[in-house]
């Protein structure tokens, strides 16, 4: 098995230490690749190039490619961060923000769609929900429908030198667990039922655009290249 990790964050921190103890499960016989916030592109201009002219005219596209191939290559994807003000931190925004073009409603990659993802993510006793949400929407839009989480709300244990063996034992059982779930886990034969509707919306949508247009965008081309709607109007 294949697994590309995106840590949010350099710090070998609590949430580190918990990424570590799930791939410690799943470090036999699998070949791992990680990236680390210096990996990840700087925040998107807004300049939409990806969007009319192509992926390859990104101005991060050098930074940005690695990483959109690493998952591409992998059978899981491991998304590991702390939660900052709620949500997910600014590393991990600025590569959601790069890969959005591979939302269903603009480009997806048919090989999203039998991936596996996990988010493990870390608090200071905040609900991990809203920051994990960050990455599963943006997941569950590109296509993916294995999506699972593991969050740790640490009120108390900040630091991972002072932590308590009470919370040791309770990372390690999370951790075990979520690894455990993915150990033996298939590529997906078949969308999830909110996925399937998502994607049949945006066929619905592409195919209407596509009437109005004198020459299919990238977009409506991709959809028409991999067969999701037709060419003829």
């Amino acid at each position: 098995m294949n697994i590309a990790v995106i840590n949010g964050t350099k710090i070998k921190g609590i949430t580190y230490h918990m990424k570590e103890m799930f791939l410690e499960h799943l470090r036999k016989d699998n070949q791992i690749t990680e990236f680390y916030p210096n990996d990840i592109p700087p925040f998107c201009e807004g300049c939409k190039s990806c969007f009319l002219r192509g992926e390859e005219k990104c101005p991060h596209i050098v930074s940005k490619a690695p990483i959109w191939q690493a998952i591409l290559n992998a059978d899981l994807v491991v998304f590991a961060y702390p939660v900052y003000a709620l949500r997910a931190p600014a590393s991990i925004k600025s590569l959601l923000d790069h890969i959005c073009v591979h939302w269903m409603v603009h480009r997806p990659d048919p090989r999203i769609f039998i991936k596996t993802a996990v988010i493990i993510t870390n608090s200071v006793g905040a609900p991990n929900g809203s920051a994990q949400k960050d990455v599963k929407t943006s997941l569950t839009w590109m296509g993916m429908s294995n999506i699972f989480t593991c969050g740790a709300g640490m009120m108390g244990d900040i630091f991972w030198n002072d932590i308590s063996d009470k919370h040791v034992k309770m990372l390690d059982t999370k951790t075990r667990k979520l690894a455990r779930k993915v150990a033996d886990i298939k590529p997906r034969q078949h969308k999830s039922l909110k996925v399937a509707l998502l994607f049949f919306i945006c066929k619905l949508m592409h195919k209407g655009v596509l009437k109005t247009e004198e020459t299919p965008s990238l977009d409506n081309q991709h959809y028409i290249d991999n067969g999701w709607i037709s060419a003829k109007k």
